[in-house]
């Protein structure tokens, strides 16, 4: 298994990882991408095509994780090399998966070898709990209320930070039960076989 949690990917430093990350898995991988809600204008997901186009790999499947469970829509997603967790209302995107069946989904094929990337929204919900999302502007509005995320990373993430030092002063230790690192679009965090690499400058606020 390995992760990869990205704020943002349009900075070229985040660019040149993520295209170091894809060739550490393999030739020309492919690519399935989850989105976080219905997408019938592929706005979002055309931009992707292209990056992960200009860096060797390939985008083979797309699914939308609104579908019952065990919807065989999701088949293709899961026969990829990589599943790309796209951004979006963090709180949402957890309801669709839990809805769909697909959190279980996504444990087992991260837990059978399978890689994942996770962008902004879709990074958060690979940690334990993705309460943080609220500091990035996304609501917990009903239904869209629950918190437990995946637990494939043992830490929390607030992306999109600009001024880390101010956040990180206006936190309070009781609001970080577990390691919290904030991401700036420039940062990013790779978790695989238990050891953890990062580009950029991620902060870790460490609970006392």
């Amino acid at each position: 298994m390995s992760l990869l949690l990205l704020s943002d990917t349009r900075a070229d430093e985040i660019r040149a990882c993520l295209g170091k990350w894809l060739a550490s898995i393999g030739e020309n991988p492919s690519v399935g991408y989850l989105a976080s809600s219905a997408d019938p204008t592929r706005e979002y997901f055309q931009p992707i095509v292209e990056l992960y186009d200009s860096l060797g790999a390939q985008i083979t499947a797309f699914a939308e994780p609104i579908h019952g469970p065990d919807c065989e829509l999701y088949e293709p997603l899961f026969a990829c090399d990589i599943i790309h967790l796209c951004g979006g209302n963090s709180f949402e995107y957890l309801h669709h998966l839990g809805a769909s069946g697909l959190d279980e989904r996504l444990k087992s094929f991260a837990a059978a070898g399978g890689h994942l990337v996770g962008v902004s929204a879709g990074a958060i919900l690979m940690t334990p709990d993705i309460a943080s999302a609220v500091y990035c502007g996304d609501e917990p509005v009903v239904p869209f209320q629950i918190t437990q995320g995946l637990g494939l990373a043992p830490f929390g993430i607030i992306p999109h930070v600009q001024d880390k030092a101010a956040l990180a002063a206006s936190l309070k230790v009781s609001e970080t039960p577990a390691a919290l690192y904030l991401m700036a679009d420039t940062d990013a965090i790779e978790l695989r076989d238990n050891a953890l690499h990062t580009t950029g400058t991620p902060t870790l606020i460490a609970p006392e």
